[in-house]
Order: C-alpha cells, then sequence, then structure tokens
C-alpha cells in the first residue's frame, strides 16, 4: 500500500497528463438558422424598441417607389420603429373565409417582391387579417396565418428566400379594433447586425 502523499501525486501527474493530451478546445460557429429569427406574436403597433430598426436611404427609396407603382388603396408609411409599413385592403386581396391570393392583389406583390430582392438585408414580417363574418377565433386566426402564408408564398415563387419572412394572424379581438381590414406587409433593416 502507498503512503497517501504518494498516492495523491501519482494522481495529480496522471490528471496533468491527460489534460496535455487533450486537443486544443475547437472554436464554436454559429450557424445561420433556415427560420426567421423573429416569429410576431403582434401587430405592428407593438414594435421593438425604436433603435432596432433603422430607415435607411434603401427603405426611403423603396417606399417613394411604391408609394408611386401601388394603386392609392394600398398605404405606404413609415412605422412608428423605423420601418416600412406596406398596408393592403384585405377585402381587395382575399375573397370572403378564403386564403387565395386574388388576381388584383398578385400584381401589388410582385412589385413588392421586386423592391423587397433590392433589398437584401430587409426582415420582412406579414400580418394576416381574419374575417370579420367569423365567430371562432381559433378557426378566424388560422385564416388569418393562412392569408399572411398565401402573401409569403407567392413571394417566395419570385425569388425572395423564405427564411427573411416570417408570417403571423391577427386575432379577433385585434381585427375588431381596426378601422379597417388589411394585410400587412412590414419591411425592416436593423440598426446593428444580428448575433
Amino acid at each position: 500500500m502507498l503512503p497517501v502523499y504518494l498516492h495523491r501525486g501519482v494522481c495529480a501527474a496522471f490528471i496533468g497528463l491527460l489534460a496535455a493530451c487533450a486537443s486544443p478546445p475547437v472554436a464554436r460557429q454559429d450557424l445561420v438558422p433556415d427560420v426567421p429569427l423573429e416569429r410576431p406574436t403582434a401587430a405592428p403597433s407593438s414594435p421593438l424598441p425604436a433603435s432596432a430598426y433603422v430607415w435607411s436611404d434603401p427603405i426611403a427609396a423603396a417606399s417613394r417607389k411604391l408609394r408611386g407603382d401601388l394603386p392609392s388603396t394600398v398605404n405606404v408609411s413609415q412605422s412608428t420603429d423605423g420601418r416600412l409599413w406596406i398596408s393592403v385592403p384585405a377585402d381587395a386581396a382575399f375573397d370572403p373565409a378564403r386564403s387565395a391570393l386574388r388576381p388584383a392583389a398578385m400584381p401589388w406583390l410582385d412589385r413588392i417582391a421586386a423592391i423587397l430582392r433590392e433589398l437584401p438585408r430587409s426582415e420582412v414580417q406579414i400580418f394576416g387579417e381574419p374575417d370579420p363574418q367569423s365567430r371562432d377565433d381559433r378557426a378566424s386566426h388560422a385564416l388569418a396565418l393562412d392569408r399572411a402564408a398565401s402573401a409569403r408564398d407567392w413571394m417566395v415563387g419570385r425569388g425572395l428566400p423564405a427564411r427573411r419572412i416570417a408570417v403571423a394572424g391577427r386575432h379577433l379581438a385585434a381585427a375588431a379594433s381596426r378601422d379597417a381590414r388589411r394585410l400587412d406587409i412590414v419591411i425592416g433593416e436593423r440598426a446593428a447586425p444580428m448575433r
């Protein structure tokens, strides 16, 4: 039997030897996710902190182009948090109780998609509106989400990466508090790169 002090020395030497054999730590690399980093759960009227987005020259130019290209029924404005907010009348974009796009809305979305291709750093959120005739909040919310997804899918079909576009549907209570039913497309550029 070894004396205790000798036994401790052997253990310490063995641990030191194992540490010397270990490979050096590998630097961690963060991968870019395939899904949007921000999933909206509320209407754009609940903005991120004002410093989160910046009203850049490309966003301002896109706003001017869209105001000139889209009909007057489509509202193009700057939101309070520095994003470009495009609001399309829901009844012009969708038939009642349907999520398929109406042909009249397709040229508008084509123009918005063309502008978004010129803004590669932008993030897009699309908010669908429920059907005002519905009494079932769950079904109405699902319809609102499907409407937002239809608009996203149309723009993805026009060359936009799906990972840049997040979708959300409003609930009946949120829609009831609004004056007009709209499909909202909100475009922003981060003031600082996302980590």
